[in-house]
């Protein structure tokens, strides 16, 4: 049996078309190039941060305070690092807010400016954000070893990316150039390869962290972090193209049908107005053609040749189809003015809106809560609460877990990269090999996969919650093993269902609700873990099973839609 099935895999992997899934493989090696150095330099940040809270806030020495963290503290020290938790988690929360004021203004527009400006300007503004921050950061770091520097210095690091965007930015326009660049049966391949370099980049830097700390000490691994921010910025400039004009291409190529009749060609393209899904025509002259024997012919509606030689009658008929047909163009052509549809070529040329121009506003918000056939938008808008929430839970977590197992496993930064690692590297193995099985060998579908990575994402933070020995986080990273597929599937479903045009601003106002999150995630995690530090210093973990629960629920009622309307939802929800 278990041959069988790894046969049945192999074959249907060979019938891939690896040629159309790597098509313009650019955007990968930048997100193992910003992930990497995020993973490389991140605990040692929070460690250099606790340290010299420890020394300029608390004025403990420098003997006491480099015991923090370390595997055999004396009871002083872990008192110490009872005490300048609560303080440090503080920090965290105002650090990782001010990470989120600007994104969460700028997605208001970044899904519009995509779209009317391009992908790689946005890419190449928030990697020149993110080099500035690891350098600001190793120069504070740097001048800490000659004179006390107040620990919230290190705060400052973070305005250069947060006032470029951050991840928001770069996200939105990663996400639009790989829709771009892909049809519906090879975008969730490449969503998931992107999350495979997604979690390389964090293996990889997790693993090294602390052997780079111990070689060069904090201000080298801040700069290595900053030399390879600075490589990916110019990497996108010489090497990356733009991939708006690939979507419009493709979508053209895609939507749009052919119909000749009395010498035009008619291009039908399928829009929704009011509910209905209508047919947008365009009329291109076509050239008379000539049969060999030298008489003129014309094509009616139906695509029927009608010869000029053929009787009154039929010429007749082929006009009044015709004639029906123009009725007809100028009815749709009036539902898409309505519905707010963007000229067609020949139309009157339409200003270019500024780049804060309120048209940028009305076109998101337009565009995501427009009308369309059967559940779309409400499958939309619940794909994008489960990202919301995936990214609420991920933003609340990541304030306080570091300091979570400080506390109850007194780690050291080694544990903490190791177990980073492997908590990086499994769930990387269970989305591809995972993916590959599920979804060639068993044809599950992109809202079962998504419902599947969200399961195991409940299992795996009720068993951190309850976590009473080291080995049972590691437990929880197997039973985790599917969580990464989650992300990949939910973009999928949504780029699926959007038009290529409208991508951007629905990936917008995810990023939006995404920028949003850690206002409300870092303080809720933060209180939540001063609170219950003394008495359960892991009920913050089940607050997130709680939340994966929610977006499980929502889930279902996407895979409820789904079934209802099979027909319909038979190839986009595949």
């Amino acid at each position: 049996m278990v041959e069988k099935v790894a046969n049945t895999l192999l074959a249907r992997v060979k019938q891939l078309q690896w040629g159309n899934i790597f098509h313009m493989y650019y955007i990968e090696p930048i997100v193992f190039m910003l992930v990497f150095a995020h993973s490389l330099s991140g605990t040692i940040l929070r460690n250099q941060i606790i340290f010299q809270a420890c020394t300029n806030i608390f004025n403990y020495n420098d003997s006491i305070c480099q015991e923090l963290g370390t595997k055999n503290a004396s009871e002083q020290a872990t008192k110490i690092e009872t005490e300048v938790q609560p303080y440090v988690a503080n920090l965290f929360m105002i650090r990782t807010l001010l990470e989120s004021i600007v994104p969460a203004l700028c997605g208001v527009f970044i899904g519009s400016w995509s779209d009317h400006y391009g992908r790689k300007p946005l890419l190449v503004i928030s990697m020149i954000g993110f080099s500035f921050t690891y350098i600001i950061a190793a120069v504070i770091c740097q001048i800490a070893i000659y004179q006390p520097v107040n620990p919230w210095y290190y705060v400052l690091a973070v305005v250069p990316h947060s006032i470029l965007g951050g991840n928001c930015v770069f996200s939105v326009a990663a996400f639009c150039f790989i829709s771009d660049v892909t049809d519906t049966k090879t975008r969730p391949y490449r969503m998931i390869f992107m999350e495979a370099f997604f979690f390389i980049g964090l293996m990889g830097g997790s693993l090294l962290s602390s052997f780079v700390y111990a070689a060069t000490g904090a201000t080298m691994t801040f700069m290595i972090s900053g030399l390879l921010m600075c490589g990916a910025t110019v990497f996108i400039v010489v090497c990356v193209p733009e991939s708006l004009h690939f979507s419009q291409q493709a979508d053209n190529v895609d939507n749009a049908k052919c119909k000749s009749f009395n010498g035009c060609c008619e291009k039908v393209q399928k829009t929704n107005v009011g509910g209905k899904q209508i047919e947008n025509i365009a009329i291109d002259k076509l050239e008379t053609k000539k049969i060999p024997k030298g008489n003129e012919f014309i094509i009616n509606a139906e695509g029927k040749v009608v010869e000029m030689s053929a009787t009154d009658e039929q010429r007749n008929v082929a006009k009044k189809e015709t004639e029906t047909k123009g009725k007809d163009l100028s009815a749709c052509e009036k539902a898409r003015e309505a519905n707010g549809e963007t000229p067609t070529k020949g139309d009157e040329k339409t200003k270019k809106p500024g780049l804060f121009s309120y048209v940028h506003i009305k076109d998101m918000l337009v565009t995501c809560f427009k009308s369309r056939p059967y559940y779309d938008r409400s499958i939309i808008w619940l794909v994008t609460g489960t990202m919301f929430l995936s990214i609420f839970v991920l933003d609340g977590a990541m304030t306080v877990f570091y300091l979570f197992v400080r506390e109850k496993f007194h780690w050291t930064v080694r544990d903490f990269t190791f177990y980073e690692t492997v908590s990086h590297m499994v769930p990387m193995f269970g989305a591809l090999v995972g993916f590959l099985v599920l979804r060639k060998v068993f044809s599950m579908s992109v809202v079962t996969l998504a419902l599947l990575s969200f399961f195991s994402d409940v299992i795996s933070s009720i068993v951190r919650g309850v976590a009473s020995e080291a080995w049972h986080l590691y437990l929880a990273i197997a039973l985790g093993a599917f969580k990464s597929v989650g992300g990949p599937m939910c973009r999928t479903i949504v780029s699926n269902i959007v038009p290529p045009t409208d991508l951007g601003k629905i990936f917008s106002i995810k990023n939006v609700l995404q920028s949003i999150a850690p206002f409300l995630a870092a303080p809720l995690y933060t209180v939540i873990y001063k609170e219950s530090l003394q008495t359960f210093p892991g009920l913050f973990n089940i607050v997130s099973a709680a939340l994966y629960a929610i977006a499980f629920i929502f889930l279902i009622i996407v895979l409820r839609f789904k079934y209802s309307h099979k027909e319909h939802y038979a190839m986009i929800l595949k």
